[in-house]
């Protein structure tokens, strides 16, 4: 008796809705393979409507990447409306590669700080952009990166 592997939970849900969920989450198909444990060939098939459906956990990833995403924007942007009192325009921190950082927490970072300057702006607030600065103070950085720390989306798979 081989690997019976269930799909019907999924049956309905489309590779289109996968792949936003990953874009939307800063992932690259490399990331989602390096976390699932499959080829990049693999992801690019499971985003294509020709070919099979991501697997179920697959599926109980994306879902708790893009979870855990939804979670930092709503968290971030509460805070930043909290602390936003003088009317000038909110400074949102943007993420370079080569800073200490993995390209997948580049893409995470990114990811939320695009999803809170859109609704940042869609509130009517004027936004500026800003570099994360390497060179800061510890207590500067902590402070920048504090809402960009990612529940493990790997953790119950």
């Amino acid at each position: 008796m081989g690997n019976w592997i269930d799909y019907e939970p999924y049956k309905d849900r489309s590779s289109a809705e996968f792949r936003a969920k990953r874009e939307m989450s800063g992932l690259s198909v490399y990331d989602v393979a390096q976390d699932v444990g499959v080829s990049a060939n693999t992801v690019k098939r499971w985003e294509n409507p020709k070919y099979f459906p991501p697997s179920p956990a697959a599926w109980q990833y994306i879902d708790q990447v893009y979870a855990a995403h939804l979670m930092s924007v709503d968290k971030t942007l509460d805070r930043m409306l909290e602390d936003h009192k003088d009317g000038k325009p909110i400074v949102v921190t943007w993420c370079r590669n080569g800073m200490g950082a993995s390209d997948a927490d580049v893409g995470r970072f990114n990811a939320i700080s695009r999803a809170v300057a859109e609704a940042l702006i869609q509130l009517g607030h004027d936004v500026t952009f800003r570099w994360i600065d390497p060179e800061a103070e510890e207590t500067q950085r902590a402070a920048t990166s504090s809402f960009y720390r990612v529940i493990d989306p790997t953790a119950n798979i």
